[in-house]
């Protein structure tokens, strides 16, 4: 595990069967010390076992670092079910894969939450919410937030203005140059804001049936590797992680990266590649954090949703703000800025 780079300080680690399925549910609490631990639930295939435990002791202890940066008052866990390669995941089977997940869950009485990832959503989760009260991210009909898009959105829309105007002294969007890479759920909530706003788009997605929606908004419609080193002020990466390579980093001409993507840094080492560069990185676990605080805010600690919607505008700005601010004045990276904010948190909860 030390030489893949594979955490193992975790506070409680299970590897069950499912009575009805068979298949391992994989179950990672890497830290309570703030609070219950919250990480979402991946059903999909594996070609190794071993890798979804892998998955969930790296994602349970990135949650964790997350959840502290953040100040969410929660810690992070995480569930895997990996799926064999050649057994179709059916209604059926994908049901009983839940219940499974359920019953492992609720025996944890309260220590970790369950909530969507890949693989699941929140209608997902409202079956698993039948069994047991510990979840998260379930439907506006069960009670719940909805998901977590728009708390992502929100999230990351208050990251990039928060940037803006600590780095380039701007209030507005206003004639801005913005690059989205990625146009799922987030990606075009951003630009349809932005595009509003009088910004300057460029977007781009893996679907050429976004071009479309592009040319609504006014947009330039470039390929995703022609978007990433497009000329702009603020470049939002918005579709896959480990994006931010040597390679790309070298060639990038914006004066601002901050987007939704999960781990956009192929290495640590990229970061400080980015502040060399002079390019103010947003870390991602602090720029894509408001699903979780969102959803968290109306289902865990609740708040209303226009409560829950301010608390994770004003964190996200405060946040970043300190990220940045603290990078500044110790001359470190934007990303070793946040971490240590998080454990900082974590070491204050346990004095």
């Amino acid at each position: 595990m030390t030489e893949l780079f594979i955490p193992t300080d975790h506070e409680h680690m299970q590897i069950k069967p499912g009575r009805r399925t068979g298949f391992p549910v994989m179950i990672g609490v890497h830290s309570t010390i703030l609070g219950p631990a919250i990480g979402g639930l991946r059903i999909k295939h594996y070609d190794l076992a071993s890798d979804g435990l892998a998955d969930v002791l790296r994602l349970s202890q990135a949650m964790t670092m997350k959840a502290a940066a953040i100040d969410n008052g929660t810690g992070g866990g995480k569930t895997v079910v990996p799926i064999p390669v050649g057994v179709e995941i059916t209604p059926a089977l994908k049901q009983a894969v839940l219940l499974d997940v359920a019953d492992h869950v609720h025996a944890l009485n309260g220590m970790y939450h369950v909530a969507p990832d890949v693989g699941t959503g929140p209608a997902d989760i409202d079956i698993i919410r039948r069994r047991t009260p510990y979840s998260g991210g379930y439907s506006k009909e069960a009670g719940g937030a909805g998901g977590t898009t728009y708390g992502t959105f929100i999230g990351l829309e208050t990251a990039v203005r928060a940037a803006v105007a600590q780095s380039l002294g701007k209030d507005s969007m206003r004639g801005l140059t913005v690059s989205i890479v990625g146009l799922g759920g987030i990606g075009t909530l951003l630009a349809q804001t932005f595009a509003k706003e009088g910004a300057k788009l460029v977007v781009s997605d893996i679907e050429q049936s976004r071009m479309a929606f592009a040319d609504e908004l006014g947009a330039t419609w470039l390929t995703p590797d022609e978007a990433m080193l497009a000329e702009c002020d603020v470049l939002a990466p918005c579709a896959l992680g480990g994006v931010l390579a040597p390679s790309v980093v070298a060639n990038l001409r914006a004066s601002i990266v901050c987007g939704a993507a999960n781990n956009q840094l192929s290495t640590e080492e990229v970061a400080e590649q980015l502040r060399a560069r002079e390019i103010v990185y947003v870390p991602d676990f602090i720029a894509n954090a408001g699903g979780l605080m969102y959803a968290s805010g109306i289902e865990l600690h609740h708040r209303s949703e226009a409560g829950s919607d301010k608390h994770t505008r004003d964190k996200i700005a405060e946040n970043v703000a300190q990220v940045l601010k603290q990078a500044s004045e110790k001359g470190i990276t934007t990303q070793e800025s946040a971490l240590e904010l998080a454990r900082q948190r974590l070491r204050n909860a346990t004095r």
